[in-house]
């Protein structure tokens, strides 16, 4: 028996009243058989879209092509200890318009696990032996696995990751379909069709058994979509053996997009890191902490001094440097590395913090315009270039942080070029 969150059931008996043949479907009673806790619902109605914004006037329109609402029902739980954030509870339910049979409706669910519906009033419909594959843990296609990803290739991707996230196995026809079919998927990622792609794998990646899911995408050849066939195929040992251990280890470490990403890259080769990185087209600000992941996850480790610490923050900022920090800690779950360098980092952090010591331009007692006013020029850009220069005294020591100080090294800076360039030099007598 399905057991319905009490809107959904509002839902689907008010429009079954209105004369409207309904049913929950898909991953929804997938996870209720499964016995998970279902927050987000689908139904499938023969209401139209018309039909649906009559009887729900403060629905959302999710999408007029497909005749589909949204009905939000989620509320907030309040907290018993103030300090604890608030909860969130209740259900999404997105309602959409079917023609035609439930049958005909249910395959277009692709996956037999998927294509499941219910309606207490009526029956629970199951055409293609998805309950049966969801007690052998198997993932299977509808129709002929061939035909479906020789239509649509990214179905390949999403069977994978869908083994990933219910911990099932590919059944035997979809493993050899996927050998044969593989390329097709590679020669639209190769030409820059990359955006569902890439969110296959980022799904994968965040799933509970993403191990179990790189694993998959190895044996298939899917690896090769997702890295380039040049870098998935010219692994060297080492990468070969790094990428193992984080197939091994990575579903230890917390379910965070950028940093499982980060795991990935970094186990790869520098140059071929690089080249997969720009495959999948990120946005700006994950690009950016993957390409620190691999070009500077070395660096944090050598960051031995409150200096040498100071300045790598002034340098890429607290976001950066987090983004490395946290991969880090991740990364000595992955290779069982001593903690050591990663206690160091947050008692050096934990000591700018308490002690409010200065470590960026704005935490400086002056500003670009003390320097204009000081005479010792009269340009803005490069007033804002002697501030940077001199964050260096306080990066050596806190206490250098006076106007006099840090002026009188701003008019040594201008001057002296060697002086500005060996500013973080450490002089021995």
């Amino acid at each position: 028996m399905i057991k319905f969150d009490k809107d959904v059931l509002r839902t689907l008996k008010t429009l079954e009243k209105e004369g409207f043949e309904t049913y929950a479907a898909g991953e929804c009673v997938r996870g209720q058989i499964m016995g998970e806790k279902v927050y987000d619902w689908d139904l499938l109605t023969k209401a139209t879209l018309a039909d649906l914004q009559r009887i729900f006037p403060d629905c959302q329109l999710l999408d007029e092509g497909k005749q589909s609402i949204r009905l939000d029902f989620t509320y907030e739980v309040p907290a018993k200890d103030e300090d604890k954030p608030v909860v969130i509870d209740g259900c999404i339910v997105d309602v959409r318009n079917f023609e035609g049979t439930i049958e005909e409706a249910l395959k277009e669910m692709v996956f037999t696990v998927n294509a499941i519906a219910d309606n207490p009033e009526r029956t629970l419909v199951d055409p293609y032996g998805g309950r049966d594959d969801i007690r052998a843990r198997l993932i299977r296609t509808v129709e002929s696995c061939e035909e479906v990803f020789e239509k649509e290739p990214i179905h390949m991707l999403e069977a994978v990751r869908i083994a990933a996230e219910l911990d099932f196995d590919l059944h035997k026809s979809i493993f050899e379909a996927i050998g044969n079919h593989w390329r097709v998927l590679l020669a639209q990622t190769d030409s820059g069709d990359v955006a569902s792609v890439r969110e296959e794998f980022e799904n994968l990646l965040i799933s509970d058994h993403a191990g179990k899911g790189l694993k998959m995408l190895t044996g298939t050849g899917l690896m090769a979509v997702i890295l380039g066939e040049d870098v998935a195929g010219r692994m060297s040992m080492s990468d070969t053996n790094a990428f193992k251990t984080v197939c091994d280890n990575i579903d230890k470490t917390k379910p965070v997009r950028t940093r499982r990403l980060g795991l990935v890259y970094t186990a790869i080769t520098k140059k071929r890191a690089l080249a997969a990185i720009e495959r999948l087209q990120f946005d700006k600000k994950t690009e950016e902490h993957l390409k620190d992941g691999v070009e500077r996850i070395i660096d944090i480790n050598f960051l031995n001094t409150d200096m040498e610490f100071k300045k790598f923050l002034f340098k890429y900022g607290n976001e950066r440097y987090n983004y490395l920090h946290n991969l880090s800690k991740a990364m000595r779950i992955v290779y069982d590395q001593p903690s050591l360098k990663i206690e160091s980092r947050n008692y050096m952090m934990k000591k700018i913090i308490s002690g409010n010591e200065p470590v960026f331009v704005e935490d400086l007692v002056i500003d670009a315009n003390d320097i204009m006013e000081a005479g010792i020029t009269d340009s803005a850009e490069k007033a804002a270039e002697l501030l940077e220069q001199v964050a260096a005294l306080v990066h050596k020591n806190p206490a250098n942080n006076h106007r006099d100080v840090l002026l009188k090294y701003a008019k040594k800076y201008s001057k002296n070029k060697l002086a500005a360039k060996t500013r973080y030099v450490k002089w021995v007598k």
